[in-house]
């Protein structure tokens, strides 16, 4: 894992030196856009409702919720990336 990306699996959190970042919820249904119940804990916690390619703050870094890989499943797969 980069420091310009993370990579999210349904029930893995990752933590890295920013903070620690963890899926809440990927809302999938047909017929409703995509979103993606974020937590992320940096020297606070926060929580963010994420559709792909939104940006969202940490500490002093942009980031994006840059794609949602096979998300009407159990076994998605959530990319977030820097934002330069």
């Amino acid at each position: 894992m980069s420091s310009d990306s993370i990579t999210l699996r349904n029930g893995l959190q990752a933590n890295v030196s920013i903070g620690s970042f963890a899926i809440i919820n990927v809302d999938a249904r047909e017929g409703h856009p995509l979103v993606v119940r974020l937590g992320v804990v940096d020297d606070e916690e926060h929580r963010y409702n994420l559709h792909p390619g939104d940006t969202f703050p940490v500490r002093d870094q942009t980031w994006k919720l840059d794609r949602v890989e096979n998300p009407g499943s159990p076994d998605w797969t959530i990319v977030l990336t820097r934002v330069e």
